[in-house]
């Protein structure tokens, strides 16, 4: 019996204390809201499809959204970031070259941006511009291991491709 009245209320606490913060909520939110043109909210709606198509990997479709976002917002490092890594994936090196040198030149400061370039390089087997472009990313982020290796595997290529010539 006693169990039951202070479970009856410590539920009627909860409410209680639910009952005012709800005010606090709402003011929260309309604070919060930020007006959006419709312009940007269409950029932003085919950012976000493109995502989705990008996760299914949908690349034909992805990228046609991405391109269009890209039309609309031209100095949004992450579509250009998004069209490369589809270029990557489909073998296509220097459009993914390209996408990722107009993500760097937005957002320079970014080392995962760095390494991008440098997978493009890679795959166009230009190792002196691909170590130069880890060596920036690792300048950056000098404690990240998965960058010290795509360097040393982009020096151990370089120096192959030196001693071959």
């Amino acid at each position: 019996m006693i169990w039951d009245f202070i479970i009856i209320g410590a539920v009627t606490l909860v409410f209680i204390i639910l009952a005012r913060r709800i005010p606090l909520a709402k003011e929260t939110d309309a604070k919060e809201k930020v007006e959006v043109s419709n312009e940007e909210m269409t950029t932003y709606g085919k950012i976000s499809q493109a995502d989705e198509y990008f996760d299914k990997r949908n690349f034909p479709k992805a990228e046609e959204l991405y391109v269009q976002a890209a039309a609309s917002e031209p100095n949004n490092p992450k579509i250009y970031s998004k069209l490369g890594a589809i270029y990557l994936e489909q073998g296509n090196f220097y459009d993914a070259k390209e996408a990722f040198s107009a993500a760097l030149k937005n957002d320079p400061d970014n080392a995962s941006r760095h390494v991008n370039l440098g997978l493009a390089y890679m795959g166009l087997k230009d190792y002196y511009k691909a170590t130069q472009t880890f060596k920036d990313a690792l300048e950056l982020d000098s404690k990240n291991s998965k960058y010290q290796k795509l360097l040393e595997k982009a020096e151990k290529a370089r120096d192959r491709e030196k001693s071959r010539k």
